[in-house]
């Protein structure tokens, strides 16, 4: 696997590829059992997607966290990998006293940082794409999450709708969208509360499909993007790094710019659907809490996850025993975590979550979110 340190070097060594398939990897693969399997199953069907004329760019956060996908070039023979080290940078504005304020432990051993480190990973994809658009203009680059799971003809129909919804003179950037947020993964046990709980909570809108055929709701996704790498320079140079929810603010600039950008709903589980690592009740608090976050702090946006339910979903929760049993669940962990967050507001002014390594802390009216880790070098 070739390691490049930087974006003129990545771009040479990923010119003329059809689809750059960028993993943004922030810690080690998975080592239990069923963690490893479920993250092993959505990771090897967007790999097996991918042609000779693809490629695929490991973005990590360490040579140890590379080592241990050391064998994925002896199992696709056929892909070109490449692999760079990236991680978000010291910030360079004026000094905060957010831990001392929000009373953490141990408040001067925290670091500041620049970004969320999926902004930061993003930002090297970004990069790279865009060197490489100024000698080719084909081509896209995919970013998708741990959990997507492409499935037969994923990329080509995505390449298709992207060509059909041109504008600007380019091919518009897409995603994908299914009602499988959460889904089985063959030899690793899952609830099947647990599966349809999350899908309850995340499924509250049963009239998106209709509003995402009309692109009158959010058109990029987080969980699966493709971008022309014509478009990749106009992202890089103009989106705001200080939104936390980095597929909104793609999404906005890409808009802003007069270029296309059109979300695909995916009934077929078989092409697309999304098997996260989510096994019990705790991890999909888990869940619900950090994407009760995202959009908490944005003004006049609430979260969908706490929107009322539609007149169509009332219908369905009045006539159908299960799905209302789901959505039940669903509304119980999500008013929970709500009220952790108000209470959080309501004493400090400001709530946080913490996911991986870093802690993200909005307040209310403030669309930036700022980003902590606890330094290595005090």
């Amino acid at each position: 696997m070739q390691l490049f340190d930087n974006s003129n070097a990545l771009a040479d060594a990923l010119a003329d590829r059809r689809v750059i398939d960028a993993e943004l990897l922030y810690r080690a693969r998975p080592t239990a059992d069923r963690a490893r399997i479920v993250f092993d199953a959505a990771l090897f069907s967007r790999l097996g997607s991918l042609t000779g004329r693809d490629a695929v760019l490991l973005i990590a956060d360490s040579i140890a966290t590379l080592d241990s996908f050391a064998d994925l070039e002896t199992r696709y023979p056929h892909l070109l990998f490449v692999a760079t080290i990236a991680n978000p940078l010291a910030w360079q504005g004026a000094p905060s006293d957010t831990p001392q304020l929000l009373g953490w432990s141990h408040p001067d051993r925290w670091q500041r940082l620049q970004s969320t480190d999926r902004w930061r990973r993003i930002d090297v994809a970004l990069m790279a794409a865009a060197q490489i658009s100024q000698r080719s203009t084909a081509g896209y680059l995919a970013l998708p999450a741990h959990d997507a799971v492409w499935g037969r003809g994923l990329l080509d129909r995505l390449i298709r709708f992207s060509e059909q919804h041109a504008r600007g003179g380019l091919p518009a950037a897409v995603s994908p969208y299914t009602r499988y947020q959460h889904s089985a993964v063959p030899g690793a046990h899952i609830s099947p509360d647990v599966i349809r709980t999350m899908n309850a909570a995340f499924g509250r809108d049963l009239l998106l499909p209709w509003k995402i055929r009309r692109d009158a709701v959010q058109a990029f996704w987080g969980k699966m993007g493709l971008i022309p790498l014509a478009l990749c320079r106009t992202i890089h140079e103009q989106a705001d790094r200080s939104i936390w929810e980095d597929d909104l603010e793609i999404d906005r600039v890409i808009r802003a710019a007069g270029y296309g950008v059109r979300c695909l709903y995916v009934r077929d589980s078989r092409v697309y659907r999304q098997a996260p690592p989510v096994f019990d009740q705790a991890d999909l608090r888990a869940v619900i809490d950090r994407t009760l976050h995202y959009s908490r702090n944005i003004p006049g946006q609430g979260s969908a996850l706490s929107t009322p339910s539609g007149g169509l979903a009332r219908l369905r929760i009045a006539i159908d025993r299960n799905f209302a049993q789901d959505r039940q669940r669903a509304e119980r962990l999500i008013a929970e975590c709500d009220a952790q967050i108000t209470a959080r507001i309501v004493q400090f002014g400001a709530s946080w979550v913490d996911w991986g390594a870093y802690r993200h802390v909005i307040r209310v009216g403030d669309p930036s979110v700022e980003v902590w880790r606890v330094s290595e070098t005090i």
